[in-house]
C-alpha cells in the first residue's frame, strides 16, 4: 500500500497539466464549469483523507479535520441563510480555496511514504510548457488577455494559474540545469521556457525567473570563492552577461514586452519610473489594480452582518459572482471571513513550521527554500496559488521536499 500510494500521487500530479487543458477546452467550447478536472481533484482529496485516516490511521488528522468540517457547515449555513442562491457555485469554490490545508495535513501526516522526485516535478513544469509551446508554434489555442493585451496560453484557460505553477517550480528546472548531465535536455528546456514565458504575456513567470538566477548565482559565487575556483566565476559571468544581453535584444519582439509597452501607453506614460511617482498608477501598472479590488471588497465586508464578518460573505451577491481580489491572502479573510482565515492558516502554518526541517544548504534545498519564498510571495502579489487546487497541490510537494533531509543518496544527475 505504502508503493501504491505513492505511485497514484505520482500519477495525480503528472495528470495535472492533462486535467487543466480539458477543463480550457470544456470551458471555451462548451462552456462547462463543472469540469472532470475538478471532479478528478475532489476524488483524489476524498482518496487522500479515507487512507490517512483509516488505513494508516493517522488519528492526529482527526481534529482538523472536524474543525475544518465544522466551518464547512457554518458558511454552508450562512450562505442558505443570507444568499437567495448559488449554494452550488458558493461550496465548489469552498472546497477549492480548502483544497490546500486539506490536502496539506493529509500529505503531511503520511510524508515518509511519498517520495517524489524532482525529475516528476521538473516533468509536470515542462508539460505545462509544451501544452503552450506546441500550439503557438502551430498557431492555434487561446489568447491570454480578452482585451488590448497579447499573449498566447494553448488550450490552458487560467493564465494566473498556469503561469502559477512554471514560477514555483522555475527553480526546481534550475536544479536539473546545474546537476543535470544531458546537454539536449539542458539546452531545450530552457529554450522552450524562455520562449513560453515570454510569449504567454504575463508579468510573474519573468519576475520569479530573475530572483531564481540571483538567488543562485550568489550561492555559485560563493561556494567557487571558497574552493578558490575563481574561473568558474569569470565564466558563470560571462554567461550571465551574454544570457542577459540576448534577451534585452530578443526582448522587444515579444508579447511581454508588447504588453509593457501597451499598458504604459494606456497610462500615458512615456518612461516607466513615471509609475512610481502616482499610487494610482502603481496600482494599475504593478498591482493590476489589486489594490482597487481589495478596497472595493473591503466596503462590501463591512457593510455585511456579524455572521458574515465572521464566516465570509463568500463569492455571490444577488446571484452575481463577486470580482477576486486576486491576493490570496485577502481573498481567504473576505470570503470566509475571521473564523475561516484563523482556521486555514493557523493549521496551514503549523504544518508547514512542524513539516520543513533545518538541514545543511546544499544548492538543492536552497532551490526549494527559493520555492518556497516564490509561493509565499505570488500568493499575496497575484494570488491563485493556495487558493487553486491545481497549483496548491504543487505547494504541498515543495514543502513535502522541504521535510526531507539532503543526504549523500542524491543521484548525480539531479533527478531523484
Amino acid at each position: 500500500m505504502n508503493k501504491l500510494v505513492n505511485k497514484i500521487i505520482t500519477i495525480f500530479l503528472l495528470i495535472g497539466p492533462i486535467l487543466d487543458l480539458l477543463t480550457g477546452i470544456c470551458l471555451h467550447y462548451f462552456k462547462i464549469n463543472l469540469t472532470i478536472g475538478i471532479f478528478i481533484r475532489v476524488v483524489f482529496l476524498l482518496f487522500i483523507c479515507i487512507i490517512t485516516l483509516f488505513y494508516f490511521k493517522k488519528k492526529n488528522v482527526l481534529i482538523p479535520y472536524l474543525i475544518i468540517g465544522l466551518y464547512f457547515i457554518l458558511y454552508i449555513v450562512g450562505v442558505i441563510l443570507y444568499k437567495d442562491k448559488g449554494t452550488f457555485f458558493e461550496i465548489q469554490n469552498l472546497i477549492k480555496v480548502f483544497y490546500f490545508p486539506i490536502v496539506l495535513i493529509s500529505i503531511c501526516s503520511i510524508k515518509d511514504k511519498i517520495n517524489i522526485s524532482n525529475k516528476i516535478l521538473f516533468t509536470i513544469m515542462m508539460m505545462y510548457l509544451l501544452f503552450i509551446f506546441v500550439p503557438l508554434l502551430l498557431g492555434l489555442g487561446y489568447k491570454t488577455y480578452e482585451i488590448t493585451k497579447v499573449g498566447t496560453l494553448g488550450f490552458f484557460n487560467a493564465a494566473n494559474e498556469v503561469g502559477g505553477i512554471i514560477s514555483i517550480l522555475t527553480p526546481v528546472m534550475f536544479i536539473i540545469l546545474v546537476k543535470g548531465n544531458n546537454k539536449i535536455i539542458k539546452i531545450s528546456s530552457v529554450l522552450i521556457y524562455l520562449i513560453v514565458i515570454l510569449m504567454v504575456g504575463t508579468k510573474t513567470p519573468l519576475l520569479t525567473l530573475f530572483i531564481t538566477i540571483g538567488i543562485s548565482m550568489i550561492y555559485l559565487i560563493i561556494n567557487f570563492i571558497k574552493k578558490k575556483e575563481y574561473k568558474k566565476i569569470a565564466i558563470s559571468l560571462i554567461i550571465l552577461l551574454v544570457g542577459i544581453s540576448s534577451l534585452i535584444i530578443v526582448l522587444p519582439k515579444t508579447n511581454f514586452y508588447k504588453n509593457i509597452k501597451t499598458h504604459l501607453e494606456f497610462l500615458e506614460v512615456e518612461n516607466i519610473t513615471d509609475v512610481f511617482k502616482d499610487e494610482k498608477l502603481v496600482d494599475h501598472f504593478i498591482f493590476s489594480q489589486r489594490l482597487t479590488f481589495l478596497k472595493n471588497r473591503n466596503k462590501l465586508y463591512n457593510k455585511s452582518n456579524t455572521y458574515q464578518k465572521l464566516f465570509g460573505i463568500g463569492y455571490l451577491k444577488n446571484g452575481k459572482e463577486f470580482k477576486m481580489i486576486e491576493m490570496d491572502y485577502f481573498d481567504i479573510f473576505y470570503s470566509h471571513g475571521i473564523i475561516g482565515f484563523i482556521i486555514y492558516f493557523i493549521i496551514s502554518i503549523y504544518l508547514i513550521i512542524k513539516t520543513i526541517i533545518k538541514d545543511k544548504i546544499t544548492y538543492e534545498r536552497l532551490m526549494y527554500i527559493t520555492s518556497f519564498f516564490l509561493i509565499t510571495l505570488l500568493s499575496l502579489l497575484t494570488g491563485h496559488i493556495i487558493t487553486a487546487p491545481a497549483v496548491s497541490i504543487i505547494v504541498v510537494m515543495i514543502i513535502i521536499k522541504l521535510s526531507k533531509k539532503n543526504r549523500q543518496g542524491v543521484n548525480e544527475n539531479g533527478l531523484n
